[in-house]
């Protein structure tokens, strides 16, 4: 029988240490704040780890906020993704969750006899010892150039990245220079202001929501990048764009447009539900979520829900593709596999799948029908959205935005109100 693997793979830190080699071993200096390339050959690796034994236990640890470029080959594979938020200081605490997660498992009597840590370095040597307490062998992964010997000679064995034949997916600057330049940055910033304006009814807008609405429209937006330490800086400087006021008692200076840059259009008209629902779609799409048509994704759930109740298991995702489209082509028979294929994607963002145990793809056991495969769809949208507006979420526009109909709207609510209560 071939060998068991577990992978806990530290995905910041390898996606640090290949930017790193690529920068001819400094550290890159890209604001982990903006959309990072797709550096990992992620098919590579899981070709390696399939062909080196049987994967039992494959999850990836990261905050996937700035991840984004990476959903596509992520959602192709067994890979659960647990998202790690920085603390207060911004630093991550990918280390201390894996290795809890870790020892959890190794408490498992049919734990895997070899333990892969992808990415890791040598804060994880302590590690060591447990995983043999437990019988089992320690298999590290990792950039040649960018991880230290003492990890390397911690681990039972070491693979080395490079010597993988894995791609190089990268060839751009890992200096920090973004293709931003003070001109488009401005636009950007005047269509912000203009879009706040229209949906607060108001020419003066704070100064804490503008930035985000900017990084809304671009998400590589850093004003450190055009030569400023501040945001506020960077709004001061445009006084032939902008006029400002800090009134008495405010916290937060505003700003409005001023001349032609402010659009003509009274600032009171708010946008109706289906602008903002699109409006909403393209926040989510920013954030890694590539959606269906709305009512496409939720007849999608529908059948991924007969899937469930049905027991039916699939040998891999095209299986479930080719069945899902099968299936929706009754309903809609111009459907094409591409928008099959971002329905199964928005799912596996949901943690719907459980990671392989018989080489066959099934559901997460605390997931017994349609209403949970709904609940966990909601929840992944009301945080890649809401979490991503400055102002109040209209929860008839989002749900005309995941469901194609208002009817949610009342649930989406009482959902967000709950998870805002825990």
């Amino acid at each position: 029988m071939p060998t068991r693997l577990a992978i806990f793979w530290d995905f910041a830190q390898l996606h640090a240490s290949l930017l790193t080699a690529a920068n001819n071993g400094q550290p890159s200096r890209l604001p982990t704040s903006v959309s990072q390339p797709e550096i990992i050959d992620v098919e590579c690796l899981m070709h390696y780890l399939d062909d080196a034994g049987r994967v039992v236990y494959n999850r990836a640890y990261a905050d996937w906020r700035a991840l984004g470029n990476y959903g596509e080959v992520l959602s192709d594979t067994f890979i659960d993704l647990a998202q790690i938020f920085p603390n207060k200081q911004g630093n991550s605490n990918v280390y201390r969750q894996l290795s809890s997660d870790l020892l959890s498992y190794l408490r498992a009597p049919d734990h895997a006899e070899e333990i892969f840590i992808v990415g890791g370095g040598s804060e994880y040597r302590q590690l060591r010892q447990v995983i043999h307490e437990h019988g089992a062998k320690l298999i590290g992964l990792g950039v040649e150039s960018a991880t230290d010997d003492f990890w390397i000679e911690s681990c039972d064995d070491f693979r080395f990245y490079h010597r993988l034949g894995c791609r190089k997916l990268y060839t751009g600057s890992a200096n920090g220079t973004v293709g931003l330049s003070t001109e488009q940055a401005r636009n950007l910033l005047t269509v912000a202001i203009n879009q706040l304006s229209r949906y607060y009814g108001n020419d003066w807008v704070q100064q804490v929501r503008i930035k985000p609405a900017i990084i809304r429209q671009d998400p590589d937006f850093d004003e450190g990048m055009l030569g400023y330490e501040a945001f506020s800086q960077f709004l001061r400087d445009q006084s032939d764009l902008l006029e400002r006021r800090h009134r008495e008692g405010e916290q937060e200076p505003e700003y409005r447009l001023i001349g032609e840059h402010a659009q003509q259009q009274p600032a009171s008209e708010r946008p109706d539900a289906e602008q903002l629902a699109n409006y909403y779609l393209r926040v989510a799409s920013q954030q890694g979520i590539r959606m269906p048509d709305p009512v496409v994704m939720w007849e999608g759930i529908d059948v991924y829900a007969g899937f469930l109740a049905d027991d039916v298991s699939f040998a891999s995702f095209s299986e479930i593709d080719q069945e899902c489209l099968r299936l929706l082509r009754e309903d809609f028979p111009t459907l094409s596999m591409t928008e099959v294929k971002k329905i199964r994607q928005v799912l596996f963002k949901c943690f719907l799948f459980r990671p392989s145990v018989d080489d066959t793809i099934g559901f997460h056991e605390e997931i017994t029908g349609l209403e949970d495969i709904e609940e966990r769809y909601f929840q992944l949208m009301l945080a890649r959205i809401g979490n991503n507006l400055d102002g109040p979420l209209d929860y008839v526009a989002l749900s005309l935005a995941l469901t194609g109909n208002p009817e949610q709207a009342e649930r989406l609510e009482g959902l967000d109100v709950a998870l805002e209560e825990e």
